[in-house]
């Protein structure tokens, strides 16, 4: 029972100490609040005698959540800070000042002050700090502004209606007047003084904030304008002149906004990274694969040219050893017919090869011409009709159309694919189809021939890089790798397919204009 009775007595110990200390204010006797009858826009008496500004504005609103009655005490500036300091009003809004720090009680900043100095635009010289040594300054009393003309040398007026001061120095009677910024824009607009203007002075901004002998009051007016301003209450309030005299307090909103912007530049961040690693993956499971048909590439060219080279030797070497003319004329007159023929096989692929680099990888200048596709195609097959095999047919199907095209190049893929299909049909027929489609010429070869081996159907249009391609001991040629790389030039595609009926179809679509007669 001792214990309870103990703890209930602390408690109102506690409870009267708390009361004593904060002074109780009630409606029949409420906070008395200083303000200055003449400082817009934040305090000042309107025509009809009634408080106005922000400072009224947030007052209300802090005094409202504090729950805490008050009323006004209106003065002179002159006489405010004399009020707050001895007590006649029990709260303020003044600057805060180093000198006054042990006499009252400051509470938190609700926003700085930037100093600047007015002057008229016809002035010469400079108006920075450094450059105010003789010249006339006008200022509202301010020990430090006292302190740093002194030190510079300018020539001091201390006064006490800063509005008056102004139209003085518009007159002439001041070189310059240092106020703060929101204060010089709105007095060169409310007495529309053109003939000013204003700098910013580097001086140390000033804090703005509540002041009272009451301390708990102080300390209670704190906590409660950290509140407000997280949530943005006092920039909704001061928004306007923090951001006319420089200051720019960030909003809440904005920190969330920033925040919202790092984690999504950092999903971002993640996902490019993914997308580079996988990319880099490929890069290097091409790189490796490059690698591989480079190995296949350079086999295929040594054996390209070794095996008709080894004939060219071998035979070569054989009329060598006959030097006493045992071979029979015949004999000697084949083994003739396979060097030149072999040379023949070495002088074509080398051509090919120098040619292929010429067009495989670079961009080919081409030169398009009107062309009339029937007349030109047919040509073709005129030309094929010597190697053609007895008894197969040659067609031509297409409707009579022009094209822009580059005539060289139509030419040498058209009649690689012909060349091709006689080569290896010995009875049917080799069709020539054309036709326009998306937007381009599709041409077509079908041959009723033996087909495309099923170990080079995929790489037939590379098989300098296809290690299944001397399957057999004949050397192929470059022709089909040639036509790629054309067609390749030309934004185009080109394949091979292999109908149920036999034989192949070789195509190519370039995107060329086609206009029809």
């Amino acid at each position: 029972m001792k214990p309870k009775l103990l703890y209930i007595a602390t408690l109102c110990v506690f409870t009267l100490q708390v009361s004593a200390a904060l002074k109780d204010y009630t409606e029949s006797h409420p906070l008395l609040l200083g303000m200055d009858m003449d400082y817009p826009p934040l305090e000042y008496i309107d025509e009809n005698g009634t408080p106005q500004g922000l400072d009224i504005v947030f007052t209300k609103e802090l005094m409202k959540r504090l729950d805490i009655p008050f009323t006004y005490s209106p003065n002179t500036w002159e006489n405010i800070s004399e009020d707050v300091l001895s007590g006649r009003v029990d709260l303020g809004m003044m600057v805060y000042s180093p000198y006054r720090k042990n006499l009252t009680n400051y509470s938190r900043a609700i926003f700085r002050l930037y100093y600047q100095i007015l002057f008229r635009k016809d002035s010469k010289g400079h108006f920075d700090v450094r450059h105010l040594a003789g010249k006339k300054v006008a200022y509202m009393a301010s020990r430090p502004i006292k302190d740093t003309l002194t030190k510079v040398g300018a020539i001091l007026y201390e006064v006490k209606n800063l509005s008056e001061a102004t139209k003085h120095l518009s007159e002439g009677r001041y070189d310059a007047v240092i106020c703060f910024r929101y204060q010089s824009n709105y007095l060169i607009e409310k007495y529309d003084l053109r003939n000013l203007e204003s700098e910013d002075l580097t001086l140390v901004p000033r804090e703005y904030c509540y002041v009272s002998h009451d301390k708990e009051l102080i300390e209670r007016i704190n906590t409660e304008l950290e509140k407000m301003e997280d949530e943005g209450f006092i920039d909704e309030v001061y928004g306007e002149v923090a951001k006319s005299f420089g200051e720019f307090r960030v909003p809440d909103w904005v920190w969330y906004l920033l925040l919202s912007l790092v984690v999504v530049f950092l999903m971002v961040f993640i996902v490019f990274q993914q997308r580079y690693q996988k990319r880099l993956r490929a890069e290097m499971e091409r790189a490796q694969r490059n690698e591989q048909l480079k190995t296949a590439f350079l086999g295929n060219i040594s054996h390209a040219l070794r095996t008709p080279l080894n004939a060219i030797i071998g035979f070569s070497q054989i009329l060598d050893d006959d030097k006493d003319n045992q071979m029979s004329p015949n004999d000697r007159h084949q083994l003739l017919e396979l060097i030149n023929g072999n040379g023949k096989q070495l002088l074509r692929f080398i051509n090919d090869l120098l040619y292929l680099s010429e067009v495989h990888g670079d961009a080919i200048a081409f030169q398009h011409t009107e062309v009339y596709l029937k007349d030109t195609l047919a040509s073709y097959l005129d030309e094929c009709r010597a190697d053609l095999t007895p008894g197969v047919e040659l067609r031509l199907e297409g409707d009579n159309l022009r094209a822009l095209v580059d005539e060289k190049y139509l030419r040498i893929v058209t009649k690689q694919f012909l060349s091709n299909a006689v080569k290896y049909t010995i009875q049917g027929s080799i069709t020539l189809r054309y036709f326009p489609i998306n937007d381009g010429l599709r041409v077509e070869v079908q041959d009723t021939g033996t087909g495309v081996p099923e170990a080079l159907r995929d790489n037939i249009f590379n098989l300098l890089y296809n290690q299944a391609t001397f399957v057999q001991d004949e050397v192929p040629g470059l022709g089909l790798t040639i036509c790629k790389a054309i067609v390749d030039n030309s934004n185009g595609h080109i394949g091979v397919l292999s109908p149920e009926s036999g034989g192949a179809v070789f195509w190519y679509w370039v995107p060329v204009k086609v206009f029809k007669e």
